[in-house]
């Protein structure tokens, strides 16, 4: 029986840009879709992206004696979250009734 074929390697894929041309001014030099080409087949001329900024923050132990008037909002949160001072104090809950509101006539007003 004769040999079964060899099978041939597949054609080059043509690839839509050089991304090697150019690449030293890429920034100047590329067109914008040959820029998001080039970056997302072959991670050439992508535009670096800037590091997230830093987080704020503060010296909490600075002014603390007076922080509630004395330090901002965001140093009020920041301190609160992180080391747990400066927290503003949760409201007292609200009473269900005002036991002094028509007590003089409590036993006709009042609901049972």
């Amino acid at each position: 029986p004769p040999a079964p074929p060899v099978p041939q390697p597949a054609p080059p894929v043509k690839l839509l840009w050089d991304c090697a041309a150019g690449l030293t001014n890429w920034q100047q030099g590329w067109s914008d879709p040959k820029k998001a080409w080039c970056c997302q087949h072959q991670g050439r001329g992508c535009h670096p992206t800037p590091p997230p900024p830093a987080p704020p923050s503060f010296d909490c132990n600075a002014g603390f004696a007076n922080w509630q008037a004395g330090w901002s909002e965001a140093k009020k949160t920041w301190c609160c979250q992180h080391l747990g001072k400066g927290c503003q104090a949760p409201a007292p809950p609200a009473q269900p009734f005002d036991c002094n509101a028509g007590f003089a006539n409590w036993q006709t007003g009042w609901s049972a």
